[in-house]
């Protein structure tokens, strides 16, 4: 939580707040002494917490304002130039200013507090504005997602970062959270999580609160889906563009016969991931390092890139016949899976700051009666395996 302490007088209140702040486990702190340098500040970095006195001066060595600190908050409030603080703290050891003030706080949901003897108080304010601010501002770069918290979510965890468990308030998720340095030497932050099952609901509903929550600018979801025989190979990267719910339409009769007449909403990858994966396919960049670096058995066959349709249903699929209609949908599909559209779907109707969605999964089977699981753990180890060399050497965020 980065925090801007004001007070002109350290050796008094600033000095007791600051190690409340560490004793909380707050210790990304700055301390200036007089508005000026607080609106300096301000104009470059992001503070979370803005902990303020409201006698301040203007400049240091000038007398402190009575209304200084109230006065500051109201530049703040219509100067475009600062980036405001997420919530706010004023302190006074003065009754009258914090009679006078109190309505002023009041009115934008900030806390105002008389004096600093009473430092349980303070401490109990301060972790409740810690987990409000981690709760609404929280946002990372990238959000890994996968459908199964076996296997596919396993693989993600393997990766070489230093993955740490995070719990959000209440969320009944668990994320793990980490950091990579890109070979550019830019640092992304990266949070990973499951659905609670599979499905075009459940991929969603999840996304569309990973968006509230994280604004991430790219989510990626690994793991596994089913390829189509004699277009993909087993452990062959599959990325979704478009991706479409193949249910979607209108089933009738005709002839005495039902009919399925398809009449899906496609979602397509963005263009500027799309260029940048396609020369990865051509160039088959990082297959051998992923195809040497699993030790267990594997096909005879590095994996492959292949950018192409992908098509999300409700069921898990052993069924040729149900392949050759899927594929009657758009004859060049390479992949069906569950929770692509869902995924894709969410994100874009999230808003205007929506993130872009990179669908990468690998083929474990041919949704036929020879479908088993003898190759899942090999295909989701591809998949997390290509989305994080793409992460790291590809994207610029």
């Amino acid at each position: 939580m980065k925090t801007l302490i004001v007070d002109d007088q350290y050796e008094d209140k600033a000095q007791i707040i600051a190690s409340i702040l560490k004793s909380i486990g707050e210790d990304d702190f700055d301390l200036v002494m007089d508005a000026k340098k607080a609106i300096r500040s301000m104009t470059s970095i992001k503070y979370d917490l803005l902990i303020l006195d409201l006698q301040i001066p203007e400049v240091l060595g000038e007398d402190a304002k009575n209304d200084g600190g109230t006065q500051l908050l109201k530049y703040i409030e219509l100067n475009e130039s600062i980036i405001k603080p997420t919530v706010v703290l004023g302190i006074t050891s003065h009754r009258d200013a914090y009679d006078s003030c109190f309505d002023f706080f009041k009115k934008r949901g900030w806390s105002l507090i008389l004096g600093v003897d009473d430092q349980e108080q303070i401490s109990s304010v301060l972790k409740t504005m810690k987990v409000h601010v981690t709760t609404l501002e929280k946002k990372y770069d990238v959000v890994f997602l996968t459908a199964l918290p076996h296997t596919e979510y396993e693989a993600v965890l393997a990766l070489p970062l230093d993955w740490k468990e995070h719990q959000e308030v209440n969320d009944d998720c668990i994320y793990h959270t980490s950091n990579i340095t890109t070979s550019s030497g830019s640092s992304l932050s990266v949070i990973a999580t499951t659905l609670p099952h599979m499905g075009i609901a459940a991929a969603a509903a999840t996304t569309a609160s990973i968006c509230v929550k994280f604004k991430p600018s790219l989510i990626i979801m690994t793991g596994i889906c089913a390829g189509i025989l004699d277009r993909v190979n087993l452990g062959d990267i599959l990325v979704a563009d478009p991706t479409w719910d193949w249910g979607s339409g209108k089933l009738t009769i005709e002839n005495g016969a039902a009919k399925f007449l398809s009449q899906p909403t496609q979602m397509a990858l963005d263009p500027s991931l799309r260029r940048r994966i396609q020369r990865i396919a051509t160039s088959n960049t990082y297959m051998n390092e992923i195809y040497a670096g699993w030790s267990n058995t594997r096909p005879p066959h590095n994996p492959k890139v292949h950018i192409g349709p992908m098509a999300t249903g409700a069921v898990v699929l052993e069924d040729p016949m149900t392949v050759d209609l899927i594929k009657a949908q758009n004859r060049t599909t390479n992949g069906i899976e569950m929770e692509a559209f869902g995924v894709m779907a969410a994100a874009y109707y999230s808003g205007p700051n929506r993130p872009k969605v990179l669908i990468a999964k690998s083929v474990c089977d041919f949704a036929n009666p020879e479908k088993n699981d003898d190759w899942q753990s090999y295909a989701a180890y591809t998949s997390a395996q290509f989305a994080y060399n793409f992460l790291k050497n590809d994207i610029t965020i």
